[in-house]
């Protein structure tokens, strides 16, 4: 199966099993104002999925642009960002789902597609009963493992869906693509999900190696974004709410940073011939190319997981055991 054919069916099914609950109004929260391209790979996707239906966004923040005193109406459904942070690997980015989901129990809440990882078994069965307490909890497992392991503990209702990244619009990502040179990228991840895996162990050299650009070098953007985050710190510091300066943070976020970040990404990726990867978004950017990837795994499973849910019939993607 080529390419395109992938993206269509695994688009498709998103949007069957999404659009029927996504029925209303909306909030959406826990977007990634951060470096991770990959996280705004999957941000882009939920936009473009959200703005195919007949429904306003009432608010949108990050993290740390949360306006703890906005008051989200009772009838708006609260979408949180999906990606691969769900467990304990990942802790800020799960106490603030945990804080959402319990301070709003009469709201119909989804989690876009996650994949789930947790080290320590008794902090996974204390927040599948937290959760559970939450009777319109929807929780999107992004490969079968994570869905059995939902399934195994949560009482929650629990689907099956691919990543949100592939819901982005192709045309979209060609106006930021490079013109491809003779090249090889071996992308390798350099976070506390790193695998040790060398370029000799592939079966072609490897020309280039590198992480994600917006972790190899600074961007002008990022350290607006940072100094932005560190300003609406000392704010609360000093007693203040910094609701007007949060605005001003997801404002630029969506109008500046979103689009400098793709385009940074996709720039990057376009430029290669072929890929190897351990980040998986990477491969999925790769594919919504239409480019040959080579999948090497994380440390917990995670990107072994999506190809053998999801990738494993495609042409032009292999995986390296």
């Amino acid at each position: 199966m080529n390419s395109s054919e992938k993206i269509e069916i695994l688009k498709s099914r998103i949007e069957e099993v999404l659009r029927p609950l996504i029925d209303r109004d909306y909030v959406l929260l826990e977007l990634p104002y951060y470096e991770n391209i990959g996280d705004i790979l999957i941000w882009e996707g939920e936009r473009h999925f959200l703005e195919k239906l007949p429904y306003r966004c009432l608010y949108k923040a990050s993290l740390f642009s949360y306006d703890s005193n906005y008051v989200i109406p009772t009838d708006a459904i609260i979408l949180l960002q999906g990606g691969g942070n769900f467990g304990d690997v990942w802790k800020r980015s799960q106490k603030f789902r945990l804080q959402i989901i319990e301070k709003y129990a009469k709201n119909r809440i989804i989690i876009f597609p996650q994949t789930v990882f947790y080290e320590d078994e008794a902090v996974f069965q204390e927040e599948a009963r937290r959760m559970a307490e939450h009777k319109q909890l929807t929780i999107c497992a992004r490969e079968q493992q994570s869905f059995d392991l939902l399934q195994s503990r949560f009482q929650n209702e629990i689907l099956l869906l691919p990543d949100m990244a592939f819901c982005i619009s192709i045309d979209k990502l060609a106006k930021y693509k490079k013109r491809e040179q003779n090249k090889i990228l071996f992308l390798k991840r350099k976070d506390k999900e790193f695998k040790e895996t060398s370029p000799g162990d592939l079966p072609f050299p490897v020309m280039v190696t590198s992480d994600w650009p917006t972790y190899e070098r600074r961007f002008v953007f990022n350290l607006i974004m940072r100094l932005s985050e560190k300003v609406k710190n000392v704010l609360a510091r000093m007693g203040l709410s910094g609701s007007c300066w949060g605005k001003w943070i997801d404002f630029y976020a969506d109008r500046v940073y979103r689009k400098k970040m793709l385009k940074v990404g996709v720039g990057f990726v376009s430029s290669y011939k072929r890929v190897y990867t351990t980040r998986l978004h990477v491969a999925i950017l790769a594919i919504l190319l239409g480019k040959e990837c080579f999948f090497l795994d994380n440390s917990y499973g995670k990107n072994s997981g999506f190809y053998h849910t999801w990738l494993e019939e495609m042409k032009n993607v292999h995986f390296v055991e």
